[in-house]
C-alpha cells in the first residue's frame, strides 16, 4: 500500500481477540437501538495526496496515509455478520483525522469502533465516509462493520447492483486536523468571459484558533496554467470555515463543456505547513452549466435534445468507459442510473461527453400509484429521515461533475407522496439549476420534467 512499516499492522481481526460474549454484547446494545440514525458524512467524494504527480495520476500506492479497508468475515450472530479488521495507529498520526469511506457493502451496516457506534445505514449502494477520529486511539484499533438485511428492503427493490467484490473501493485514509473538507467548484459564463468559482471548507479539529494555508492552480484543457494562488485563512478551533475564491479564466468560449465538446480544467486543491504542500486534491471540471429553463434541459443556454438510455457501470472501469464509448457512438447522450454509481463513472461521462441523470438510491416498486398514507413507501412519513439521507448522499458527493445534467428523486416505479414532496424541497433548497424529476409526479408539483 506504499507504507511499509503499516503493512503488518493491517491484518484481520479473529473471533478470539474479541470473544463472542464481547460480539454479543456489541449486538445487543446496537439492535436494541431502533432509533440510531446515520451518521454518514455529506460531502464530495475526493481523494488526497502526499504528491502532486500522484493526484494527477490518481495513484495511492504512494499516498502514506491510504489503507485499504478489506475486513475479514469474523462471526454470524442472530443473522447479523460480523466483519472487521484491526489497524495499530501510528504516534506520528496524532495531528490527524482518521476517516473511513466505505462502498460495496452488499447490504445495511453498522460501523463500529472500539466498541463505540460510529453510524448505521440503512441502504447498500451509495458511498460514503465516516469520521473515525472521536472513537480512535493510539495503538491498536478494532473497526467491526455489523452487516444485515435492511429493515426497509423495499425501497432497493428496483436498483441495480453490480456483482463485484465486496467492500471494494473502501479505504482509510488520514487528512492533517487542519485540512480541506469539501470543496464546491464552478466554471460560469458571464458574458464572453469565464470565472472559476471555487469554495473550498476546511476544517480546524484543534482547540484554538490556527492559521492554515490553502493553494490552488487550475490549467486548461490545452494543459495550459491558467492561475494559481495561496490564501492563508484564520480558522477558529474545533470549526469549520469557507474559503471563497472568484476569479477570471479569460474569453475562453471554445472550452465551454457540453456532450459535444467535453472539454476539461484540471483543478488542484491543497494546503501547506512549514511552507510545503502537505496534501493534495486534484479533479477535473467543465466549463459552463447545466440548467432547467422553459420546460426544457439545457446546457450552456442551449436546449439538449435528449436521446437517452438506462445504464448502470459494470465491475470494472474499462468495461464500463467501453461501453460508454460505444453507446455515444450511437448517438446517446444521456444516461440514467437507476442509483448512485462509482465516482469514477461520472469522471468517465465527463471525459466522454455524456450527460447524466443521477438518481438515488430510493427503488420501491410496490404501490406506486396508492395515494394513501402509508399506502406507498414514498407516502408513509416514518421513512422521510430516510428518503433525505438517501438524497443527500447522492447529491454532495457528485454535484461537481459536469456531466449531471439533471437529479431524479428515485425509480420510475418509486411512486410519489410526502416523502417525495420534503425530497424535492430539499434538493432545490440546495441546488437551484439543475433539473429535478419524480418519475411518478403524475402531475403533481414536485416535478420540473
Amino acid at each position: 500500500m506504499g507504507l511499509p512499516d503499516l503493512q503488518e499492522s493491517v491484518r484481520p481481526l479473529l473471533i478470539d481477540e474479541i470473544g463472542m460474549k464481547k460480539l454479543l454484547a456489541i449486538l445487543f446494545v446496537l439492535l436494541a437501538s431502533s432509533s440510531v440514525m446515520a451518521q454518514q458524512i455529506h460531502r464530495t467524494e475526493f481523494a488526497v495526496f502526499d504528491l502532486r504527480d500522484a493526484a494527477l495520476k490518481n495513484d495511492l500506492t504512494s499516498t502514506e496515509r491510504h489503507i485499504r479497508f478489506a475486513p475479514k468475515h469474523i462471526e454470524m450472530v442472530d443473522n447479523v455478520e460480523v466483519v472487521g479488521q484491526t489497524i495499530d495507529l501510528p504516534t506520528a498520526w496524532s495531528d490527524f483525522n482518521l476517516y473511513l469511506h466505505l462502498q460495496n457493502c452488499g447490504k445495511a451496516y453498522h460501523v463500529v469502533v472500539n466498541e463505540q457506534l460510529v453510524g448505521s445505514v440503512e441502504e447498500s449502494i451509495t458511498p460514503t465516509d465516516f469520521l473515525l477520529s472521536p472513537y480512535i486511539k493510539q495503538g491498536k484499533n478494532e473497526i467491526l462493520i455489523l452487516l444485515q438485511q435492511s429493515s426497509m428492503p423495499e425501497l432497493e427493490a428496483g436498483s441495480h447492483k453490480v456483482a463485484t467484490e465486496r467492500f471494494a473501493g473502501s479505504y482509510i485514509f488520514a487528512q492533517h486536523r487542519k485540512h480541506i473538507y469539501d470543496y464546491d467548484a464552478r466554471i460560469v459564463q458571464k458574458g464572453k468571459i469565464l470565472a472559476l468559482e471555487l469554495d473550498i471548507v476546511v476544517r480546524n479539529d484543534f482547540n484554538f484558533e490556527e492559521p492554515l494555508l490553502v493553494g490552488y492552480d487550475i490549467y486548461s484543457p490545452e494543459n495550459k496554467l491558467i492561475d494559481y494562488a495561496v490564501r492563508e485563512m484564520q480558522v477558529a478551533g474545533r470549526s469549520l470555515d469557507t474559503l471563497k475564491i472568484r476569479t477570471s479564466l479569460g474569453e475562453e468560449s471554445r472550452f465551454l463543456w457540453s456532450a459535444t465538446n467535453p472539454k476539461l480544467y484540471r483543478l488542484t486543491l491543497y494546503t501547506k505547513r512549514d511552507g510545503k504542500p502537505r496534501e493534495y486534491i486534484s479533479f477535473r471540471l467543465g466549463a459552463g452549466e447545466s440548467t432547467y429553463a422553459d420546460g426544457k434541459l439545457k446546457r450552456n443556454g442551449k436546449e439538449i435534445v435528449v436521446k437517452s438510455v438506462r445504464y448502470n457501470a459494470r465491475k470494472s472501469y474499462s468495461e464500463t468507459l467501453a461501453e460508454v464509448k460505444a453507446l455515444k457512438a450511437k448517438g446517446v447522450n444521456t444516461l440514467m442510473p437507476n442509483n448512485p454509481q462509482p465516482e469514477w463513472f461520472y469522471d468517465i461521462c465527463d471525459a466522454v461527453g455524456l450527460y447524466v441523470v443521477e438518481q438515488a438510491n430510493i427503488n420501491p416498486t410496490i404501490e406506486s400509484a396508492n395515494r394513501k398514507v402509508g399506502g406507498t413507501p414514498s407516502n408513509d412519513p416514518t421513512l422521510v429521515d430516510e428518503y433525505l439521507a438517501r438524497l443527500k448522499a447522492m447529491y454532495y458527493r457528485t454535484r461537481n461533475h459536469s456531466c449531471i445534467v439533471a437529479y431524479s428523486l428515485g425509480g420510475e416505479k418509486a411512486g410519489n407522496g410526502y416523502n417525495m414532496y420534503k425530497g424535492y424541497e430539499w434538493l432545490k433548497s440546495v441546488e437551484a439549476k439543475r433539473a429535478i424529476i419524480c418519475s411518478s409526479a403524475d402531475g403533481e408539483w414536485n416535478s420540473d420534467i
